[in-house]
């Protein structure tokens, strides 16, 4: 079980690093658009993803 809460925490933070560089992407070509609307939401998404798998990594069901 820690080996699948590992992946999909692996998965969340490689999601959460691409979100914030199309932030990136998108402010350097574009400027403030409203574009940067939804990789915004999909970082704030995946870091609450993240913190549920931190939550759930603490009972003894998953230990």
């Amino acid at each position: 079980m820690k080996l699948i809460l590992l992946l999909m925490l692996i998965a969340a933070m490689t999601v959460l690093f691409f979100s914030g560089y199309s932030v990136g992407v998108i402010k350097g070509k574009y400027g403030r658009n409203w574009l940067l609307v939804i990789p915004i939401t999909i970082a704030i998404f995946m870091f609450n993803i993240i913190l549920a798998i931190y939550e759930i990594s603490k009972t003894s069901h998953w230990q």
